[in-house]
């Protein structure tokens, strides 16, 4: 079996430590293992990877993050396990693979994960929706300030991924169904996890996040044009 595994680099959410475990105990399973840096930015730029990646079990956040991020990149129906939410030894458990290995075939795989260099506050931060759950409502499209979203054949979608304001959740907040996701963000049920960790939806005071919206709009019209070099 080939399998994927995110080395989290831009946000480090997932310890070094257990990516490096886990990838240890796979390969010496016998599956062809490859890292890569950040899921979430190949994703984002449609990279060509991505087809190849979406035939291979990925292993990496919040399945329903992943799902949803593959998705936005033209991949659907990929197989994934939740390194974020499990430990390593339970992640072990579902694939079938012994949960011994010794710390030199450890070592091995930390040294490739420290060769990535994460992109401090560049990183991909942008929302993706899952389709099974969004209601086609289109409050994200009218409410966000940076033009993210546009409505396609009367459906919403995420159209300019890099115009997204980075650690702006808002448009999460304000979605009535709880579709949109932010694989970066800390807190679930934005980041794709099952657990309450935030309110989103109904909940939000909606006045206040209009009116932020509203300020973001006029600093974006205050800004001077770009001059040509």
């Amino acid at each position: 079996m080939k399998i994927t595994i995110c080395g989290c680099a831009s946000r480090t959410f997932i310890k070094l430590d257990k990516i490096a475990r886990v990838a240890a105990l796979l390969s010496k399973a016998g599956h062809e293992v490859e890292l890569v840096s950040d899921l979430c930015e190949l994703c984002e730029d449609k990279d060509e990877k991505v087809r190849s990646i979406a035939k291979t079990t990925i292993v990496a956040c919040h399945d329903r993050a992943v799902k949803s991020i593959m998705a936005f990149a033209g991949e659907d129906g990929c197989r994934s396990m939740d390194l974020r939410s499990l430990s390593a030894d339970e992640v072990m458990k579902q694939l079938g693979v012994e949960s011994a290995v010794d710390n030199e075939e450890i070592s091995f795989w930390k040294e490739k994960l420290a060769a990535f260099h994460p992109k401090q506050g560049e990183d991909a931060w942008y929302p993706a929706i899952d389709k099974d759950v969004c209601a086609e409502c289109g409050k994200c499209f009218e409410f966000c300030p940076f033009g993210v979203y546009e409505m396609v054949d009367d459906r919403v979608r995420v159209v300019h991924p890099h115009n997204c304001k980075n650690n702006c959740p808002a448009c999460a907040r304000m979605c009535p169904a709880g579709a949109i996701i932010f694989a970066k963000y800390e807190k679930s049920p934005i980041n794709g996890g099952q657990e309450q960790e935030e309110k989103t939806g109904a909940a939000i005071d909606a006045k206040q996040m209009y009116a932020e919206a509203l300020r973001e709009k006029l600093k974006a019209r205050r800004r001077p044009p770009l001059t040509p070099p």
